[in-house]
């Protein structure tokens, strides 16, 4: 079955829960005030470029994500054509390219569940 892959970073801590669960909460921030909750990933597995995640040890682990082509059509935005859709203001993205590490045109957010079995591979980096 054709699949998209993709890359979620997070805590050592969480990997137990998501495998059981699968991939359920995300912050999505569209202003300082307001936002939504979904899943964000990336099409960049090196953790050096997330930014975000630098300091803290905030995020030692990764996950290999193969969401299968018709979730792909139906719940996977990349991030700044879903910015743009929810009319997120320019400066606001600029402050969250800065915080995420320059990396916002490999960021992507899914509208759903991230299914255990699409997780094909977790590891501490």
């Amino acid at each position: 079955m054709p699949s998209r892959r993709l890359y979620h970073f997070t805590h050592p801590e969480r990997i137990e829960d998501i495998i059981a669960e699968g991939l359920i909460y995300g912050d999505v921030p569209t202003s300082p005030e307001g936002g939504f909750n979904a899943v964000w990933l990336t099409s960049d597995k090196n953790p050096v470029s997330q930014g975000w995640t630098q300091g803290g040890g905030k995020a030692k682990a990764r996950l290999t994500v193969d969401i299968p082509e018709e979730n792909v059509e139906q719940s996977l935005w990349r991030w700044l054509d879903l910015a743009k859709e929810a009319k997120v203001e320019k400066w606001w993205l600029e402050i969250l390219n800065a915080t995420g590490g320059g990396g916002q045109r490999r960021w992507y957010v899914y509208l759903g569940i991230i299914e255990p079995e699409w997780i094909s591979r977790w590891e501490l980096v």
